[in-house]
This record gives C-alpha cells, sequence and structure tokens, in this order.
C-alpha cells in the first residue's frame, strides 16, 4: 500500500514525522514538500496511484479530498473540514495572533467551499476514515472532525486530551497507538474480503 502524508501550511515532512512514523509500518510513505493551496495539491495528486492518504491540517484537508476521489484509507489530523466553519473561527480572534495571520491568508482563497472536504460527503462514503483532533486546539476546534463524522457512517472520530494544534509528548505515543490501531484494522479487514 502507499500512502501519502501531507503536512500542514508552515510546516514541512520533517515536522510530521509524528504521523509517517506509524503509517510507514503498513505502507510505503511518500511526504513531499507541498507549499500550495489545498486545490493545488488535490490537483498536483489526483491521478497518482496511493491507497491512502494522510495529513495534517491543511495537509489532512486535502488528503480528504483525495480520498473522496479515490476510495482509499484517510487519516486527517487537525484539519478543517468547512474551511468557511473555519474562517469563521479564525476571524474571533485579535490581531498579532496566529488565528489571526491564518485568518488574513484563508481570506485570500476564492472558493472555500471546492476545498472543503464537507462538500465530498458523497465520494468519502467509498473510503474509511480517522479523523483525530486535540480538545485544547486553537487554531482548528474538533468540531470540524463531528460534523463531518456525523455525516459519515465510515468514519473514526478520535479526541486527544490535552492536545493543541500539533501532538506533544506523550500525546504522540497516543497518536501513534490510535493510527496504528486503524491501520492494522483496516489491513486485516482487507485481507478478509
Amino acid at each position: 500500500m502507499r500512502c501519502l502524508v501531507l503536512h500542514g501550511k508552515n510546516s514541512s515532512p520533517e515536522k510530521i514525522k509524528w504521523l509517517t512514523d506509524p503509517i510507514s509500518k503498513f505502507a510505503e510513505v511518500e511526504s513531499p514538500f507541498v507549499d500550495m493551496e489545498v486545490s493545488e495539491i488535490v490537483e498536483k495528486f489526483r491521478h497518482e496511484n496511493y491507497e491512502c492518504f494522510a495529513g495534517h491540517s491543511r495537509g489532512g484537508t486535502a488528503a480528504l479530498i483525495l480520498g473522496s476521489i479515490r476510495p482509499s484509507v484517510v487519516i486527517a489530523v487537525s484539519s478543517p473540514t468547512d474551511r468557511k466553519l473555519q474562517l469563521d473561527h479564525l476571524s474571533k480572534f485579535p490581531d498579532d495572533t496566529p488565528q489571526s495571520s491564518l485568518y488574513k491568508d484563508l481570506s485570500k482563497v476564492r472558493d472555500l467551499d471546492s476545498s472543503s472536504p464537507i462538500n465530498y460527503v458523497e465520494g468519502l462514503k467509498n473510503s474509511s476514515i480517522l479523523l483525530i483532533y486535540g480538545d485544547s486546539d486553537q487554531i482548528v476546534p474538533r468540531r470540524h472532525g463531528e460534523v463531518l463524522c456525523e455525516k459519515l457512517a465510515n468514519c473514526r472520530l478520535e479526541i486527544v486530551k490535552g492536545m493543541k494544534h500539533s501532538p506533544m509528548g506523550q500525546q504522540i505515543g497516543q497518536i501513534n497507538r490510535i493510527i496504528s490501531e486503524f491501520l492494522k484494522y483496516y489491513v486485516n479487514s482487507r485481507r478478509i474480503t
């Protein structure tokens, strides 16, 4: 199984080793540097032959959309699923905060609907989905995962206590266990069918 793993805005493949490491136990991982908007990422990889898409933050948003195009396993961590909801959330923070900077960047995106996984539910019904959010994330609230999983029977939602936008310390081990458990189940269920 080949898995495309995407980092978020202002990040890099090196900064998401906590995501690529557990996936690499089950798949051949490719984690390129991508400094693009979601729609550009989707366009770049939509015709590639992956069985797995994963990502953190903006990378997870792209992974979800790619998973709606090609039935696959999708893992998204701290990922906006409705970018209009995200824009509204970020608009409530004062200037000189990371949220304000992200708000300004997201405000420049022309079509937030086409880069919102919530608008790809029909295609996502054919994928196995794991969403992970922190209960202390001030960038992407867990509501994004709740809203998407409410619409999909094939969606597993995990909330990590104390986690902000990225995991730290013991949370990395917890995420590693969650991902490994999910992928082990996925791989075993494929052998049965």
